[in-house]
């Protein structure tokens, strides 16, 4: 770590609030109601090419509403947003969420995402939010789930511009078996690793019901595939998706 990162960090952790620098440059921000500086927030990579209309990720190929992931591996998803590229300062975004223990990061964004998915038409449908969980152990470890805190800021957002909102459930659905990082692995050893990760806790709950599953990423989409799946299996009648970045088909 070299010597501006130590003294920054020294400022984040005695003198400033956790959202005291921002975390993609490093900028002082001070007491403030904001996250990012406004620079790093004009320049974020909001996705606004057209997307696959099951997953939402960033679709580059002219006339085609399914991106080759979803078309390919024939993946369960009845509808998805996802709100960045995963790239450049949306990875230092995620990166700062999940490892620098800014949890009021992930709802922040979280609201901006829920303002964004209440345009989509398939909100209509969603009877519960539910966060793909940690492991109990792996939450210990973090302080939290990243993606509960969004899933908790995309209810605020839908709760700014919906009259009727779908029910924020973190309960529902459990990590039973604790899995090795994914990073840098493909998808078929992805899918090894998270086979029988993933538990109903409470099947009544989810009966019949249509579900906004939230994740911090989308990559090979292993991990919401199987949870959708055990989602589906428990007798969910639908499952969308929604992610804070999402890596282009």
């Amino acid at each position: 770590m070299n010597l501006k990162q130590t003294f920054l960090t020294f400022l984040e952790n005695n003198l400033f609030l956790k959202n005291g620098t921002c975390p993609i440059c490093g900028k002082v921000l001070f007491v403030t109601d904001r996250f990012l500086c406004h620079h790093c927030e004009d320049d974020l990579p909001i996705i606004n090419t057209p997307t696959c209309v099951q997953c939402g990720r960033p679709v580059f190929t002219a006339n085609r509403d399914v991106c080759t992931p979803c078309a390919k591996l024939k993946l369960p998803f009845a509808g998805g947003y996802a709100h960045l590229n995963y790239q450049n300062s949306g990875k230092k975004l995620v990166h700062a969420i999940k490892f620098k223990d800014r949890p009021h990061l992930g709802i922040w964004v979280g609201t901006q995402m829920g303002e964004a998915i209440a345009k989509c038409q398939w909100i209509n449908d969603v009877d519960l939010i539910i966060p793909v969980p940690l492991h109990r152990n792996r939450q210990s470890e973090r302080g939290y789930n990243q993606s509960e805190k969004i899933a908790r800021g995309i209810h605020d957002g839908l709760c700014q511009k919906m009259s009727k909102v779908p029910e924020l459930a973190t309960q529902i659905l459990i990590r039973s078996r604790n899995t090795p990082h994914q990073i840098g692995q493909g998808r078929e050893e992805r899918l090894r690793n998270l086979t029988g990760a993933f538990n109903v806790e409470t099947i009544e709950a989810i009966q019949n019901k249509t579900i906004l599953l939230v994740d911090d990423v989308l990559t090979t989409g292993a991990t919401l595939a199987e949870t959708s799946a055990t989602l589906l299996e428990a007798g969910a009648a639908q499952v969308c998706i929604a992610t804070l970045c999402a890596v282009a088909e």
